[in-house]
């Protein structure tokens, strides 16, 4: 009898060790597919912006704003046909009718940017003669926006990315100082939602993605900038309409609707005169309202005993 125990242990060992070999195996192909299709991603096309956007005919107060945009995918407008429907131009145009005067924007976002790229992307900003504060002739601090979005790189391509919220942290603090500008980050979408994506890579990125997310919020707010969520601003719809094809970054669709999400928050900060509810931008209240069981696990059961997320819905 003894003999059979040892014989059968050995044997479930034996096989628990195989299934833990072939998951991490299967684990590392998964994401070195993502890995290689992300560095594809730099060689796509996108519309470089440094323009000035007017106001509505007739409505030009004669002043001009300063628009800044920085980070990777998800604010350059990868592959979009109509250059004029990506975010820069989007926020910037919504901006100059917000407040009826000219908009200077530049967008320094690239595609599959990682955080370490972000010092330099700052320091084009800072030194760009079209978004100088002499251009304005108020000149004040209300004026002038900044808006990041950082970090999916760092997660898909480990090996040569960091978790960079020191560097987060450092150009928020750049911009604020240096460019005197408001600054609003967009913090890590929830990259388990992404189509196509199967366990293990699937849990593995969304738990690493949210978080990413939560850490960037709270820098965020430590740095008196003002965080918004990408995960929730592409929510209410079908994932195909909102991202690419390929499921790596938004479809037109879906920059206009992180675009949006930008304007209200702009608008909220300047107290424009328009109605703004970013009470779902707060994660606690968007997982809540994206959950339709009123009693949802909590964060720790979440994690313990992960639950499948609808490929229908952006979570």
């Amino acid at each position: 009898m003894g003999k059979r125990m040892l014989y059968a242990l050995a044997t479930m060992t034996g096989t628990a060790v195989g299934v833990g070999a072939s998951a991490v195996g299967l684990l590392r192909h998964q994401a070195g597919s993502l890995r290689r299709a992300f560095d594809d991603d730099v060689n796509r096309h996108y519309e470089p912006v440094t323009e000035a956007i007017p106001p509505p005919e007739g409505d030009d107060d004669g002043d001009s704003v300063a628009l800044a945009i920085l980070g990777d995918s998800w604010l350059c407008g990868l592959e979009v046909e109509d250059p004029t429907r990506t975010p820069p131009h989007l926020i910037a145009r919504g901006l100059a009718r917000m407040l009826s005067t000219t908009v200077r924007v530049q967008s320094t976002a690239r595609p599959s940017a990682l955080s370490e790229d972000l010092p330099a992307q700052v320091g084009e900003i800072l030194n760009s003669a079209s978004l100088s504060r002499q251009l304005s002739q108020r000149r004040s601090d209300d004026r002038r926006f900044a808006v990041i979005s950082i970090g999916t790189g760092d997660i898909i391509h480990p090996i040569h990315g960091t978790i960079g919220i020191p560097v987060l942290n450092q150009a928020i603090n750049r911009l604020q100082r240096e460019g005197r500008y408001t600054v609003f980050v967009l913090v890590c979408p929830n990259l388990g939602g992404l189509p196509g994506l199967r366990d293990p890579l699937k849990t593995s990125l969304r738990r690493t993605s949210r978080v990413l997310a939560g850490s960037q919020w709270l820098a965020a707010l430590a740095a008196h900038a003002v965080p918004l969520t990408a995960t929730q601003s592409l929510s209410g719809t079908t994932k195909a309409s909102l991202l690419n094809e390929s499921g790596r970054f938004p479809s037109t669709l879906g920059y206009a609707q992180l675009s949006s999400t930008v304007l209200a928050a702009i608008a909220e900060r300047i107290d424009a005169p328009v109605l703004v509810d970013r009470s779902l931008d707060i994660p606690e209240f968007a997982e809540r309202s994206s959950d339709p069981e009123a009693n949802s696990p909590t964060e720790a059961e979440d994690e313990a005993t992960p639950r499948e997320e609808s490929d229908s819905e952006v979570r």
